[in-house]
């Protein structure tokens, strides 16, 4: 039996990854996926289990349902597993309404995550499906495709995401401290924090110029296709509003020409009418005027046969 869903609802099948960036020294990295509609709530992270030994492609091929409350966007971090805090592997911000325009609201899409420093590096596979969300293609979604998706490096998200790496490397200074390495362990990972500061500051700026550039272009996409769609209708409009005004002319012209008819018609029978009373008078007089010229006759024989 399908689940219900009482409210606007996002489903994500979180499938797996691929081309992922290496971030672990020795050994493969042990993968896990966790999402959230708000990465400034910690608790409100949903994640997969961990695929040990996963490398650069783990596997997960695991649903989860969030509700939506009129949030823009989903935010993923792919994490490896680690014995004192998990590193960071990669995130990315990824808008909700193209799953709503989607469709049927189903989207099985691919799309590109960014490493920490905002170097775009490997993809995720998510199906992601909306429902009962206001406005969304309500058109049946046909067999499953896989299609590239829209993502991009939200900053505030992307400062999460290093607090979390700093995090990790304090972690790492503390093992090297453990270790005797206190010292030695502190200068190196301070210089390579101020080395990968000014990296990531440079990484940072060409990311969002290159994340603007995205969003401007799906903007433009999309209104493009509303343009699109509102030539299609003005057309449709015009070409009905164009048959009709033939019918409506074709019926006038129709109209006319029984009118004129019927005129030529009665016209032409009032001539007959008028032949045919003239003629009947004149037969009418014309017998008149034989009656009269027989009895004047019979008068005058009457009158001789007096006289002799």
């Amino acid at each position: 039996m399908a689940q219900q869903h009482s409210g606007p609802t996002l489903v994500v099948l979180a499938q797996g990854a691929q081309n992922l960036d290496d971030v672990e020294t020795f050994g493969k990295q042990d993968a896990y996926l966790q999402l959230s509609l708000n990465f400034n709530n910690a608790s409100s992270f949903q994640k997969t289990f961990v695929h040990k030994n996963a490398g650069k492609a783990p596997v997960w091929n695991q649903t989860f349902s969030l509700s939506l409350a009129g949030e823009p966007e989903l935010f993923i971090e792919i994490m490896d597993e680690e014995t004192t805090a998990d590193a960071v592997i990669a995130f990315a911000a990824i808008p909700i309404n193209q799953v709503v325009y989607a469709p049927g609201g189903v989207m099985n899409g691919v799309f590109g995550v960014f490493t920490p420093n905002g170097k775009q590096q490997g993809e995720v596979n998510l199906t992601l499906t909306v429902y009962n969300v206001p406005g969304q293609n309500a058109t049946p979604a046909g067999p499953p495709q896989i299609v590239r998706g829209i993502s991009h490096i939200s900053e505030p998200h992307q400062q999460r995401v290093k607090s979390l790496k700093n995090k990790e490397r304090a972690a790492d200074v503390g093992s090297v401290a453990a270790g005797g390495l206190l010292a030695v362990g502190v200068g190196l990972l301070a210089n390579k924090l101020m080395t990968d500061n000014k990296k990531e500051e440079a990484a940072r700026k060409e990311a969002e110029q290159k994340a603007q550039m995205e969003r401007e272009k799906f903007e433009q996409d999309k209104r493009r296709l509303e343009e699109e769609k509102a030539n299609f209708q003005r057309a449709q409009t015009g070409q009905q509003t164009h048959s009709q005004h033939g019918q409506e002319q074709h019926q006038q012209q129709q109209y006319q020409q029984s009118s004129h008819e019927h005129g030529a018609g009665d016209k032409k029978g009032k001539v007959g009418k008028d032949k045919k009373h003239k003629k009947e008078k004149k037969d009418k007089k014309d017998k008149k005027g034989k009656g009269s010229g027989s009895s004047s006759s019979s008068s005058s024989s009457s009158s001789s046969s007096d006289s002799d």
